[in-house]
């Protein structure tokens, strides 16, 4: 499907790259003089700024794509039409510091060499000021004479990873892959290459993907983007043990070379733009809409998934950020008019990490693009834990599912997979988010040097969502619900009531609290925790000056225990387990933040007749 969807995109796509070019990512412009000497190295990158956490941010630099010559895909050393690698370029390694035409291997002397041999061939019956230019450098440069190159030793270690274009000194406007001399040479190599091919006797098979005759792709071009930097295949058929019918290698895929160019070449446009795809740690996410110009769908999904200013990673709120905000809030309302989206197109969405020299799909869906919309916003609702309570990014999400004290942890590529299908797809949550998020509500712990707390909304959240979506009906309600008899429910919400008589009874701040010692515990296995809690708890309410207010905490927790039947669970699920933590949370923000009725204040004037109103 995702190929047959590539191939489809490309055909739509008005700007799309033509056969034998490619998108190539370009740091620095190497400026020639007419002589073919350098005479500057300019700097390509764009500045782009990243926030971080505590209102900080950080800039990068992005390369810029240019359309050159298609690039090769064959292992090892090899020719290129106008070529962009330093190694090639200049026949020089950077190793701190220094400059030098000596290796281990001899790649920077061989890899010079088969630059120079092809270029100069092709360029030398090419009359333009540039290309006599290139030419000129590639007959007089010598690497061994460089190693002092001011121009490179400037690069500093940028030097290796970078990747260069050719220009003209003193006329910026002229660039060596845009010559129209240059470009009407290449497409007649590339008419002459066609004619070669089609005097072949190579087979034509019925194309799997495009229905027609043609010849079929034998080795896949490489997708870059994704993995390594040189980059990986999709298809790739190599083994033995993989080959049926008697096909070698990638004939197994009764792919055409004419399909294998047009997907290729789609998916490496999607990687080269930036509105096309996120990245969540080794997984990146791909997604278009089935239409010439997709930019508001792309962006409007982009912006489903980014998040807004929160507690824990001050986010910059950008003016798109607030359209998308806008949007979701008016669809909330039920209001649809207006919307800057085609809620009919197709809109597709797919996961990959990459395998070693492969890439790996891990999901796609497609599906209209208003579905995908609506499931979205559902998911939203799904998690929320409060009225009004901000959009939650996937960002986020993985945060929360991490130990704040790792920097290096990942979320594991399939957990990702499975959380945004369910998304997408408005399904059930995959159980291991769940088992996840209640295993890192029992394990971490408050930490308010880091503001940092073990539970919070986007936690909660989570399972409410998980919980609700897996007994397909809500069974959590967004607030404390006094009718939710659960067992596990209630265990939460009386540990929270025994928290809050804990910390009321003291006039001092309590350095350790029931809930860092016997919160896990009271979670996994009540009847053995809360008998002791219960006891504990006796002993605090008589430190209350207040006896309304004791007598008001008394009758909560006997009302509690009284639903319970006075007795506790031995043991508790995964599921269980979320509920305990809901309840918990829920019960504890109805104590910290709710004037209830029948709640007296704390420094009320008591008379000795008053009795509890419950």
């Amino acid at each position: 499907m995702l190929i047959k969807a590539l191939c489809d995109y490309s055909a739509l796509q008005e700007n799309k790259t033509p056969a034998g070019y490619c998108k190539q990512a370009i740091h620095f412009e190497i400026l020639l003089t007419p002589e073919g000497k350098i005479a500057a190295i300019n700097d390509m990158r764009v500045p782009r700024i990243i926030p971080l956490k505590n209102k900080k941010t950080k800039t990068v630099y992005d390369p810029v794509m240019e359309q050159l010559p298609v690039r090769t895909q064959k292992p090892g050393i090899d020719k290129n039409t106008i070529e962009h690698r330093p190694l090639y370029i200049f026949g020089l390694n950077y190793d701190k510091g220094t400059l030098t035409p000596t290796d281990a291997t001899n790649k920077a002397a061989k890899s010079h060499k088969c630059f120079c041999e092809w270029n100069e061939k092709f360029f030398e019956n090419i009359d333009s000021p540039i290309c006599k230019a290139y030419l000129n450098f590639i007959r007089t440069w010598e690497p061994e004479q460089e190693t002092q190159n001011p121009h490179l030793l400037a690069l500093g270690k940028e030097y290796s990873s970078s990747y260069y274009e050719f220009g003209l000194d003193g006329s910026p406007e002229i660039k060596l892959h845009n010559d129209s001399k240059f470009k009407a040479a290449y497409e007649d190599y590339l008419a002459q290459l066609n004619a070669d091919s089609d005097s072949d006797d190579t087979e034509l098979s019925t194309c799997s993907i495009l229905g027609e005759k043609l010849p079929q792709a034998r080795i896949h071009d490489k997708i870059k983007g994704i993995g390594s930097g040189t980059g990986s295949v999709l298809i790739c058929m190599k083994e033995k043990a993989f080959e049926s019918y008697g096909k070698k290698q990638s004939y197994n895929s009764n792919v055409s070379e004419k399909a294998m160019k047009m997907y290729t070449s789609a998916f490496n446009s999607l990687l080269a733009d930036r509105s096309h795809y996120k990245t969540f740690d080794d997984m990146t996410i791909v997604y278009f809409a089935m239409k010439k110009n997709d930019a508001e769908e792309c962006n409007m999904f982009a912006g489903m998934f980014s998040g807004f200013e929160d507690e824990l990673n001050k986010t910059v709120v950008t003016e798109a950020d607030r359209n998308i905000n806008t949007v979701m809030t008016q669809l909330k309302q039920g209001r649809t008019a207006d919307m800057p989206y085609d809620p009919n197109v197709e809109f597709y969405v797919a996961g990959f990490t990459p395998n070693s020299s492969r890439i790996s799909q891990k999901f796609i869906f497609h599906d209209k693009f208003g579905r995908i919309f609506d499931n979205v916003l559902k998911h939203q609702q799904d998690i929320s834990f409060t009225e009004g309570q901000r959009q939650v990014s996937i960002e986020r999400i993985k945060r929360e599912l991490i130990s704040p004290k790792s920097s290096k942890e990942k979320v594991p590529s399939p957990l990702t997979a499975a959380l945004f299908e369910a998304i997408l797809k408005g399904t059930r949550y995959p159980e291991e988010l769940l088992s996840t998020v209640v295993a890192r509500v029992k394990t971490d712990s408050d930490e308010e040097k880091n503001h940092f707390i073990k539970l919070n909304d986007t936690r909660a959240g989570l399972i409410k969502g998980c919980i609700n979506r897996k007994q397909n009906k809500e069974e959590i309600k967004m607030s404390l619900d006094l009718e939710n008899k659960n067992q596990a429910y209630l265990c939460g919400r009386l540990f929270a009531v025994l928290e809050k008589i804990q910390q009321d009874s003291s006039k001092a701040t309590i350095n350790t609290t029931i809930k860092d010692t016997y919160f896990s515990s009271a979670c996994s296995r009540p009847a053995t925790v809360f008998p002791k809690l219960y006891s504990l708890s006796q002993n605090h309410l008589k430190k209350f000056e207040n006896p309304k207010l004791r007598n008001y905490y008394n009758d909560k927790c006997l009302e509690i225990i009284d639903d319970l039947n006075g007795e506790f669970p031995q043991t508790l699920s995964n599921d269980d387990q979320g509920r305990f933590i809901v309840g918990y949370a829920q019960q504890y923000r109805d104590l910290y933040t709710k004037k209830s009725k029948d709640k007296p204040e704390e420094n009320s004037e008591v008379k000795p007749e008053a009795k509890s109103e419950e």
